[in-house]
């Protein structure tokens, strides 16, 4: 499984590439936070259940259970993280606020000071907290138990890795092929052929992405979802599984990713 300089590694990693796209809207208190949910946050079971698992075994499970799992840390811990977050970070940025100000006037960026000091409520503390959560799974979902997580293992039961192959469905690969065209030509239509949406400012054209992505995606996902779940077929697009990387890359990349950028919205 990854270590503790992994998964802080990362997050803070993720959290600094976050600061530099939001020209430091995503400050150092976003990253710090994001990267102690991200490690400390869900191992919090582990520490729970190792502390109980010779005098309370029933607890030890539990806490691994329930604590040590993405949606028990969402639904258990994340809240009294937010919580006690959000009242660390306003005792720290006061502090720091008046030595920033004890220091030379003459050298003090009044600006940048006051933008790096804004103190983050718990809402954004919580947003932070199911960001760092899922930043951890996303590498434990991967990298634990010798590739024999649940959640894994799902994930590849979307494909088809039995030999021979089944016959590919010419729907499926009408399909397929269409939606990958329409992806890829419809975002340089936008960004370069279009002679009026082209020229646009990047948030229209950005705007005009974001509606290509939602609809083109919005319908695989159904596709995926009507042929593999409700038509049960084995092989929906010959051996990728796409619908269990659909739900990792949304739940486990992009989802962390909005919920840092909400963060900052305050």
């Amino acid at each position: 499984m990854p270590s503790p300089f992994i998964h802080i590694g990362y997050a803070l990693s993720f959290g600094t590439l976050i600061m530099v796209s939001t020209k430091g809207s995503f400050t150092a208190v976003h990253c710090l936070l994001l990267a102690l949910n991200g490690f400390i946050g869900p191992d919090i079971g582990n520490f729970i259940a190792w502390c109980f698992s010779v005098t309370s075994p029933m607890i030890a499970d539990k806490a691994m259970t329930w604590i040590h799992h993405s949606i028990g840390y969402v639904l258990i811990i994340a809240p009294l993280m937010s919580f006690l977050s959000s009242r660390l970070t306003r005792k720290i940025l006061n502090w720091k606020y008046i030595k920033s100000f004890n220091t030379d006037p003459s050298n003090v960026n009044r600006e940048q000071t006051n933008r790096t000091l804004v103190p983050l409520s718990m809402k954004d503390c919580y947003l932070l907290a199911v960001a760092g959560c899922l930043l951890h799974f996303q590498l434990d979902h991967i990298f634990e138990e010798d590739g024999q997580d649940n959640f894994y293992r799902w994930i590849l039961s979307t494909g088809y890795f039995k030999k021979p192959m089944l016959p590919l469905s010419p729907f499926s690969v009408i399909y397929v092929g269409l939606s990958t065209s329409i992806l890829f030509f419809g975002f340089a239509w936008i960004h370069l052929f279009s002679s009026s949406v082209s020229q646009a400012t990047l948030t229209i054209r950005l705007k005009y992405t974001s509606f290509l992505f939602l609809v083109v995606f919005s319908f695989y996902f159904s596709f995926l979802i009507v042929s593999k779940v409700i038509l049960e077929k084995k092989a929906v697009v010959g051996e990728e599984a796409d619908l269990g990387v659909l739900v990792f890359i949304i739940g486990f990349h992009f989802l962390p990713f909005i919920l840092c950028l909400i963060s900052t919205s305050d």
